[in-house]
């Protein structure tokens, strides 16, 4: 073998040592970026199933709020109708819409004078229902 071989064969063997080197190192990368993917891909399955449960719990919720919104147009429809009905008791007996004038009277700022005289109250009645009025303010 001449000199010349030899230095071409050295030649083509660092070639060879530096071409393994890069595989190498381009296995190891190839192999960390897969250990990366499949941790990302981990972390995206668990980010969907989290998704999900939120998506259900948020499905949960908005039914119970719109239950919760008829019942409350239900109550609503009640009161009114419950209001409506006191009103007519209040002035379907005399002495009750008298108390009714009265009580609107005092909220006004009627005085103990008026209250007897309009309502045709007695001093004691009037003096009551002046004090509830002060004791509620």
């Amino acid at each position: 073998m001449t000199s010349q071989e030899l230095v071409i064969l050295a030649a083509g063997l660092g070639l060879y040592i530096v071409l393994l080197v890069c595989v190498l190192i381009l296995f190891s990368r190839l192999k960390s970026l897969s250990h990366q993917y499949s941790d990302l891909e981990k972390r995206f399955f668990k980010s969907l199933k989290t998704q999900s449960l939120l998506q259900e719990e948020l499905n949960e919720v908005r039914s119970g709020a719109i239950g919760l919104s008829n019942k409350v147009k239900e109550l609503v429809v009640n009161v009114i109708g419950l209001s409506d009905k006191l009103n007519e008791i209040e002035y379907l007996d005399p002495e009750t819409r008298l108390y009714a004038q009265a009580t609107k009277m005092v909220e006004s700022g009627a005085t103990l004078e008026e209250l007897m005289e309009e309502c045709d109250l007695p001093r004691a009645e009037a003096e009551l229902l002046m004090s509830v009025k002060q004791n509620r303010s």
